[in-house]
């Protein structure tokens, strides 16, 4: 991750503070002249890979409250940019705050709009950064990141005063609901007493009038104070700040608010610039001043981090197929020697039990091929029960047929055209049979029976049934005969007839 910075402005000096596993470190402090400016170009120069962040503690200021129509997109960007335009010409860092939607009417939305009012004494340090390319994220005020503060300690209930001191001076800003509604500086030089309790007490006094005036708080109700102090100046300010019918302090631990909010160390002098600088550390508000034209070295970074996470994450990727196909190979390996292994067994199983069989007469090759061809003759054989099988089904639905002879062979089967060295068998049963003397002069009657007994073999599975001989000559001259008995000269014959029933044996 790159190296962070907070870069804390005010008006006499630029502090460079360091960001790492959230402990905040000075880096650096340069004054506002021309030699502070040239050491601080070298110091952009020597961290062109860091992320910069501007936090300004100045007087230059301006803060105006108005409700707008609610409104989303492209209409509500265009409508602050116009209002900005109107209560703030001649600067560029200018921000939109806000403050949340009323509770009545039309339920417009409260803005703060926000405004540097002196572009010439950040000029500078900009054109530092540019000049180093450096990738600035924002310009931010210290009012604006003082809410998160309020957010970590829980004190975001009612209005409050939080005065904090800085090397700028006693920053004040008001704060209702934990919201931002008024900020302002008064510079060291500026304070009525040296003496900073005493000073900030009469600051507070001081802004009462003005939030009145403002009607930003109510007459005759206490307003709460609250001010940032050290542990070892506490009795000092709990002496100086004393409340009164208008005015509530209270005192909050500076190194108490600090480890709540996780800053390591703690702030060991009077000021809370560290307390700033770890909140826009933390959470950078989404609102901040820098126009488009200042960020664009961001932006670039931000391109620059894309493209980096995403070769990196196709990279993770890749690396990680690499290992899965290498795990993957290294398995293939393992089960291929483990195989290899186990044939290498094998064949010295098999070779130690042939060298202890006994000495055959014919080599075990010449064994095995006779082997196999017996096995081929012993399926290839088969008996005639199956076709008579198949016959007497028939019969039995046929009694005018009378068997005379049953002729039962094995032949091979060519007529297929098969060129193998061992044709398929074919099973062949002849059957010689006769009809009832009657049918000798009914032929037309004779013929049927034959056809019915053929067609009823030729639909059992696997049959192929052939008539080789009817029981009466049908040549193209003839004419098939009826009539009564005495009329027919072939009575007391009983017509004899023929047929083959076949089927190819498997394999």
């Amino acid at each position: 991750m790159p190296r962070r910075h907070v870069l804390y402005l005010d008006a006499t000096q630029l502090v460079a503070w360091g960001w790492r596993a959230g402990e905040v470190t000075l880096r650096g402090r340069f004054a506002n002249d021309a030699e502070g400016h040239a050491q601080f170009a070298e110091f952009l120069r020597q961290r062109r890979d860091s992320l910069f962040l501007l936090l300004c503690d100045l007087v230059d200021e301006a803060f105006v409250a108005e409700s707008v129509p609610f409104v989303r997109g492209a209409d509500r960007v265009s409508l602050l940019r116009r209002k900005l335009a109107q209560h703030f010409f001649g600067t560029p860092f200018t921000c939109a705050h806000s403050l949340g939607r009323l509770r009545v009417g039309r339920r417009d939305e409260q803005m703060l709009f926000c405004a540097l009012t002196r572009p010439a004494h950040l000029e500078p340090w900009l054109a530092a950064l540019r000049g180093a390319e450096a990738a600035l994220s924002g310009i931010h005020s210290v009012p604006l990141v003082s809410e998160p503060i309020l957010e970590r300690l829980r004190l975001t209930e009612g209005q409050t005063l939080l005065l904090g001191i800085s090397p700028a001076g006693v920053r004040q800003s008001f704060f209702e609901g934990g919201r931002l509604r008024f900020s302002r500086l008064t510079p060291l030089s500026a304070l009525s007493s040296n003496d900073l309790p005493r000073a900030c007490a009469e600051e507070a006094r001081r802004l009462h009038p003005y939030l009145l005036g403002q009607r930003l708080i109510a007459r005759n109700t206490p307003l709460t104070v609250r001010v940032l102090v050290p542990p070892a100046n506490m009795d000092d300010f709990a002496l100086a700040c004393r409340s009164n019918d208008t005015l509530q302090f209270e005192l909050i631990d500076s190194e108490q608010a600090a480890a709540r909010l996780g800053l390591r160390p703690p702030p060991q002098d009077m000021n809370s610039e560290t307390l700033f600088v770890q909140a826009l550390m933390r959470s950078p508000p989404a609102e901040q001043f820098a126009p488009s034209t200042e960020r664009r070295f961001h932006r670039l970074w931000l391109t620059r981090f894309a493209l980096r996470a995403a070769g990196s994450v196709a990279l993770a990727a890749c690396l990680l197929f690499s290992a899965h196909s290498a795990l993957d190979s290294f398995e293939m390996r393992q089960d291929t020697l483990r195989l290899n292994d186990d044939a290498q067994r094998a064949q010295r199983a098999r070779a130690d039990i042939i060298r202890r069989l006994p000495p055959t007469p014919v080599p075990l090759d010449t064994l095995r091929v006779v082997h196999e061809r017996s096995l081929q003759i012993e399926q290839r054989s088969a008996m005639p029960d199956g076709l008579m099988r198949e016959l007497g089904a028939v019969l039995e639905q046929l009694p005018q047929v009378t068997l005379d002879k049953l002729e039962w062979r094995l032949a091979a089967d060519t007529a297929n055209g098969n060129t193998a060295a061992l044709p398929p068998m074919r099973a062949e049963l002849i059957v010689h049979a006769h009809l009832p003397e009657e049918f000798g002069v009914q032929q037309r009657r004779a013929l049927e029976v034959v056809d019915a007994l053929a067609g009823q073999l030729r639909v059992r599975p696997g049959l192929d049934v052939q008539v080789l001989r009817q029981p009466f000559d049908l040549e193209s001259g003839q004419v098939l005969r009826g009539g009564t008995r005495t009329e027919r000269t072939d009575a007391g014959n009983a017509p004899p007839f023929s047929l083959r029933i076949s089927r190819v044996l498997a394999p």
